[in-house]
């Protein structure tokens, strides 16, 4: 049967972990805890076993009719999953972030951003609409 690929991630190609598996993304710490953003999404087989999408937000591919298949998950920038029929569709990539870092605190911020203090330095995390100004 027929198979598609996985997609590739930000920081591993599509298929590194087997066939249809999306990609990894990168790892990083620059706002606190290490976490993980950009994974490839997962590929899609005409014969019933999907691939999974990559760790940081990749979705998971799928062949069930009618249905969509995994969406990125949101403010990762992780790719959608991956449909094989016509009567479904692939999955929404998942939505991404901003992040700054700076020595200096921010004078204002709009919108949606949220603030840690990381190292002795600000970051501002921008998950939709906002401004800084320094």
């Amino acid at each position: 049967g027929y198979q598609s690929g996985g997609g590739g991630g930000a920081g591993e190609a599509g298929n590194t972990e087997g066939q249809m598996h999306g990609g990894d993304g990168l790892n990083s710490t620059i706002t606190g805890p290490a976490t993980t953003r950009g994974g490839g999404g997962g590929g899609q087989s005409q014969l019933g076993a999907n691939g999974p999408g990559g760790a940081g937000g990749g979705g998971n591919g799928t062949n069930a009719n009618g249905t969509t298949a995994g969406s990125g998950t949101a403010n990762t920038g992780g790719g959608g999953g991956a449909q094989h029929h016509l009567a479904g569709s692939g999955g929404p990539g998942g939505s991404g972030v901003v992040i700054f870092r700076s020595i200096a605190r921010a004078v204002s911020t709009t919108g949606s951003p949220s603030e840690v203090i990381n190292g002795g330095e600000f970051v501002y995390t921008f998950t939709g609409n906002g401004s800084i100004t320094y």
